[in-house]
């Protein structure tokens, strides 16, 4: 894995829309490192290959567990208030740059 270099950090910026300063943007930068590094470190820990992935969540006893409310939806009367804080938008949407890409070859595939 490959650590985020200051050129690949700033496209990510420049596609998010995100305005940061330059201190702010190394911080970021060296946490997202630093959390890779962790990554690998966990990657390189020897398995088992017979151990199967965890696949659920810790369940929390019944005299804890909190209940569920009930999902009722409500319409926001203002949203043009959130569409004004928006960077861009365009007839009632969200407008999110382009995002450059390319088609990724999959060596598994034929």
């Amino acid at each position: 894995m490959e650590a985020v270099s200051k050129e690949m950090f700033d496209e990510l910026l420049r596609v998010g829309a995100l305005k940061i300063s330059p201190e702010e943007a190394e911080l970021l930068r060296a946490d997202l490192n630093g959390q890779l590094m962790v990554i690998q470190l966990l990657d390189s820990i020897p398995l088992d290959a017979g151990l199967s992935p965890v696949v659920h969540g810790n369940p929390y006893p019944e005299e804890i567990r909190c209940s569920l409310r009930e999902d009722v939806p409500c319409v926001f009367d203002r949203p043009g208030d959130i569409l004004a804080r928006a960077p861009l938008s365009r007839e009632g949407f969200f407008v999110s740059p382009d995002v450059p890409h390319q088609k990724l070859e999959n060596p598994d595939r034929e």
